[in-house]
């Protein structure tokens, strides 16, 4: 099983992450850098994954409408993905 760590807590907008994302989960050159690309590379997902996702009780910038939404998709992706399994740390 792939187990990964995400730490979305230096993140203050959707660029940076999105990069950080792509390497983090070792996403194809072709990752379409938001939401709905994230959906589908998850949701593909055909190797037994868990994810931990930590994220700021407080996010900053950009992040504070985005953050709910980002969470969201990483849900919605293990609901649809038998292969995927989401932790969440509030930090």
């Amino acid at each position: 099983m792939r187990d990964i760590i995400l730490d979305l807590s230096p993140f203050e907008e959707k660029i940076s992450l999105h990069r950080y994302l792509k390497e983090a989960l070792d996403f194809p050159f072709y990752y379409g850098a938001n939401l709905d690309a994230l959906h589908d590379e998850l949701a593909s997902e055909t190797h037994q994954t868990r994810i931990t996702v930590r994220y700021p009780a407080h996010p900053r910038g950009k992040m504070v409408d985005y953050q709910p939404r980002l969470l969201r998709v990483f849900r919605d992706a293990a609901y649809e993905n038998y292969h995927l399994e989401i932790h969440y740390e509030e930090i």
